[in-house]
C-alpha cells in the first residue's frame, strides 16, 4: 500500500472529518484495485462499511434505473445451511488505461464498452449489445483487472460470486444457489462476474465426476439462457479447456489474456516506477527483459520487492545499480530453491544472459565468477547433451 496514502487516511480520521475520511479510504481501496488487489479493496470497503454506510453505494451509479442502495445490500442472497453470502457488491474504480493491454484486447473491450453505452438505441432496433464476455488464460494475466475495468467505464456495481458460498456439500443446494443469484441481478444494471469459472461450468463428460456436478452445469445454462440484457455476464477462467462444450456458445465474446508481451511490461513497469518509485533513476529496460515470461501479477510483485529493497536498504534514488536489479530479481525468482540447486544456477545463467556482468553475479552471489562460469558451461543443451 502507499504510505502516502495511508497517512492521508490516518490525518483524516484524527482530524474527524467524515467525508475526508472516506475520500482517503476510497483512493486507498482504488490503488489496492488498480494494482490487481480485488480482494483488499473490497475488505477495506466492507470494514468500513460494516459500520457506516455502504461506501460508493450502488445509488451513486450514472445508470438512471439503479434504484437499489442499501436495501439491495441487505438482500444479498445467502446460502441456506452455511448462512455465507453468495456475492458481494461493490463499484470498481479501475478504467481500461489501468490495465496493460494488448492492442487487439483493448480494442475488443472498447467495442464492448461502446455497444454498452448505447445498448438502448441497439436494443429499440432487436440488436441485443455484447453482454457475455469469458476471459481465459493463465493466472496473474489481468483477468479479473479486465473486468473490473469494463465496469468502471461502464459505470456499473459488480456482484462478485464468492465459490465458499455458492459450492455447497449438501445434494441440490449448489443448483439452488446460482438460482438465488440470477434471480438477485435479473432486475438490476449491474455485472455478474464469475471467476474460477470452471469450477461450476466443468465438462458433463467427465467420468470422474459425480452427477451432482451435472446437475449444476445444465441449471447454470437454463440460467444463462434466462438472463436478461440488462446484467452484463463476465466470467473468467484459468482452465478453459475444462469448460462444457456447450457453455461456449452462451458467450458473445470470449477473449484470451495471455502472458504480458514487451509493450505491455514496459507499461506496467513504467506506471508501478511513477507511482511508487517516483524519484528514483531506475533503468526499466533493464527490467523489461529480466521480466520476460512472467504475468502481470508476478511483475508487479517483482516490482514491489524492488522498491522494499531501495527503501529498506536507503538506497541512493540517483544511483540504483545493476547490482540492486539484479539481488532483487535473483531473490524473487528463487525464493524456495536452494543455492546450490540446478534451479538457482539457470537463474543466476538467465541473467547473465540477460546481460548482467559475472562480476555483479560474484558480488551478490559470493560464487567466484570461474565457478559461474564452469557450472553455465554444463548446462544441458536443448539436444540433451552437456
Amino acid at each position: 500500500m502507499k504510505a502516502g496514502l495511508i497517512v492521508k487516511l490516518i490525518e483524516a480520521h484524527s482530524s474527524g472529518n467524515e467525508s475526508i475520511f472516506e475520500k482517503a479510504l476510497l483512493d486507498l481501496s482504488s490503488d489496492e484495485e488498480r494494482k490487481g488487489n480485488s480482494s483488499i479493496a473490497l475488505s477495506l470497503k466492507k470494514a468500513y462499511s460494516s459500520d457506516k454506510k455502504p461506501l460508493a453505494s450502488l445509488s451513486d451509479s450514472p445508470i438512471s434505473n439503479m434504484s437499489y442502495s442499501a436495501q439491495g445490500i441487505a438482500s444479498i442472497p445467502k446460502d441456506k445451511d452455511s448462512t455465507l453470502e453468495l456475492v458481494d457488491v461493490m463499484q470498481s474504480t479501475v478504467k481500461l488505461s489501468d490495465v496493460a493491454l494488448n492492442e487487439k484486447t483493448f480494442e475488443v473491450l472498447n467495442q464492448i464498452i461502446d455497444e454498452q453505452k448505447k445498448a438502448a438505441d441497439l436494443l429499440r432496433k432487436g440488436i441485443t449489445p455484447t453482454n457475455r464476455v469469458l476471459f481465459c488464460g493463465p493466472p496473474g494475466c489481468g483477468k479479473t483487472l479486465a473486468a473490473n475495468a469494463l465496469a468502471g467505464e461502464l459505470g456499473i456495481p459488480v456482484a462478485y460470486v464468492k465459490l465458499d458460498g455458492l459450492i455447497s456439500s449438501y445434494l441440490g443446494q449448489t443448483g439452488t444457489n446460482i438460482r438465488k443469484i440470477f434471480e438477485f441481478v435479473k432486475n438490476k444494471r449491474i455485472m455478474l462476474f464469475l471467476d474460477e469459472f470452471d469450477a461450476i461450468a466443468k465438462k458433463r463428460d467427465d467420468s470422474h465426476e459425480l452427477g451432482e456436478l451435472k446437475r449444476v452445469v445444465t441449471t447454470l445454462l437454463q440460467n444463462l439462457d434466462a438472463m436478461p440484457a440488462s446484467v452484463f455476464l463476465v466470467a473468467a477462467t484459468n482452465h478453459h479447456h475444462l469448460l462444457d462444450p456447450a457453455i461456449w456458445r452462451r458467450f458473445d465474446v470470449s477473449i484470451l489474456m495471455e502472458l504480458p508481451n514487451q509493450q505491455q511490461r514496459v507499461m506496467i513497469i513504467s506506471k508501478f516506477l511513477k507511482e511508487c518509485l517516483e524519484g528514483y533513476s531506475i533503468d526499466a529496460n533493464v527490467i523489461t527483459v529480466l521480466t520476460d515470461g512472467m504475468s502481470g501479477a508476478q511483475i508487479c510483485s517483482f516490482m514491489q520487492s524492488l522498491a522494499k529493497h531501495c527503501v529498506m536498504n536507503e538506497v541512493d534514488p540517483d544511483n540504483v545499480l545493476m547490482e540492486d536489479i539484479a539481488n532483487v530479481w535473483l531473490k524473487h525468482t528463487t525464493l524456495f530453491v536452494s543455492e546450490n540447486s540446478e534451479g538457482y544456477i539457470k537463474a543466476l545463467s538467465e541473467l547473465s544472459k540477460n546481460g548482467v556482468p559475472m562480476r555483479t553475479l560474484e558480488k551478490i552471489t559470493g560464487i567466484p565468477k570461474s565457478t559461474l562460469s564452469y557450472r553455465f558451461n554444463k548446462e544441458v543443451k536443448p539436444d540433451g547433451r552437456e
